[in-house]
């Protein structure tokens, strides 16, 4: 009799399974099929549901519940952001200026440059060798014309957490000095951060990080495909992306999708359980993959931090002359699901932008390899792991 060999899956920072709780609470929410916009029996049962997912991904973060808003994805989300908050003061001031990394996702980036057009100047900051902002280069960025700071707060692809709660400060500081100087009004300075990646790693306050934006994905926390959220501090001035409707406070038209939002919110609570704790369970299976990997690929090289400001459950590596497409492909056929960058970016045969953000050399460019684990991730998965880039090191790895 054959048995199937059970799969690996270490691909967690491009989607993640449904959880139990999800699916469950997906499946119930199935049969809920009024349109929670209009005012008979079966529209307020939706609209119940919808107040109640609403509250529960508000309270999962400590935000407000009128402060959040449904989307389809954590793409979105960050495009809500930028261009409800920017294309408004750019019709009202003319030029303006915008900041972020140069390591940001796609979602952030594109938004950024595209608005260019409409007199956006966007300052793309360096970062250092393991992913990180300096605060000093952040402050010497901002002018008297800077309007919105964008940094992510965990990297898609090398797992650098970004000190956000330092970047709010800075802002706030370069805030008050604005107010103290100014007789007149003076320009708003708006902090995103898009925590897609947080939820199930690090917790989450909206208050205590200091930010006026903060978008969320559903399927990076074992929720559905298909939603995302935004949170928007009240005190936060933002206009309409997505027109022809009242929903989501008038900032995007559409009728919401209640059984998604519900399962994302069950995700969400989940998430905020337990998550520190979850956390070190996740870095010490981590920690002890790179070991064994170090173990049998001694030349193996980490991209991005190395000790400390690794979010829980990444690890990116390169090994030398291992081609990173053919190291997916060869796991692949072992069972093991891993990536070489963000999910958006497939396709594009270039180099990774973050990864050469980080200055790394030029022979080692094309050989990152992404593995972000689950919450129930084993050291006997990660050992398999290591045993299986071991044989397909042995099997495609060319001199350099």
């Amino acid at each position: 009799m054959w048995f199937r060999k059970k799969r690996i899956y270490a691909d967690a920072a491009a989607a993640t399974p449904l959880s139990a709780r999800a699916r469950g609470e997906l499946l119930r929410l199935l049969d809920v099929y009024g349109n929670a916009g209009a005012i008979h029996s079966e529209a307020v049962a939706a609209k119940k549901e919808l107040d109640d997912a609403r509250e529960m991904i508000a309270s999962s973060i400590g935000a407000h519940a009128d402060e959040m808003i449904f989307s389809a994805s954590g793409t979105e989300s960050n495009n809500i952001a930028i261009h409800g908050v920017l294309r408004p003061l750019l019709q009202k001031h003319g030029e303006l200026h915008a900041i972020t990394l140069a390591i940001e996702h796609q979602s952030v980036l594109e938004p950024l440059r595209a608005l260019k057009a409409e007199g956006l100047t966007t300052t793309e900051l360096g970062v250092d060798s393991e992913g990180f902002v300096s605060l000093k280069d952040l402050e010497e960025a901002i002018t008297d014309k800077t309007v919105f700071v964008s940094v992510q707060m965990v990297n898609s692809e090398v797992g650098t957490v970004e000190p956000i709660q330092e970047i709010a400060k800075l802002i706030r500081r370069i805030k008050k000095n604005r107010q103290e100087a100014s007789t007149s009004a003076s320009l708003p300075l708006y902090l995103h951060t898009d925590a897609s990646q947080a939820p199930l790693w690090l917790p989450l306050r909206v208050e205590k990080l200091g930010i006026d934006l903060l978008t969320l994905d559903a399927q990076k926390v074992l929720g559905p495909k298909g939603i995302g959220a935004l949170y928007i501090k009240r005190s936060t001035v933002i206009s309409p992306v997505i027109r022809g409707g009242v929903q989501e406070r008038g900032l995007r038209g559409g009728t919401p999708n209640v059984p998604l939002a519900g399962s994302f919110a069950v995700a969400m609570q989940d998430a905020a359980k337990d998550v520190e704790m979850r956390a070190s369970r996740v870095a010490e299976t981590r920690d002890y993959l790179l070991s064994e990997i170090k173990k049998r690929i001694p030349e193996v090289v980490v991209n991005g931090p190395t000790k400390e400001g690794r979010v829980a459950n990444n690890l990116n590596i390169a090994i030398p002359g291992l081609d990173a497409e053919m190291a997916v492909i060869g796991l692949d056929a072992e069972g093991i699901a891993v990536s070489t960058r963000s999910a958006c970016n497939t396709g594009d045969e270039s180099p990774s932008h973050v990864i050469q953000a980080l200055g790394t050399p030029r022979e080692l460019l094309k050989n990152a390899v992404r593995i972000t684990l689950l919450p129930d991730a084993t050291k006997g998965d990660v050992v398999a792991i290591a045993v299986a880039l071991e044989k397909i090191a042995k099997r495609y790895k060319t001199t350099i």
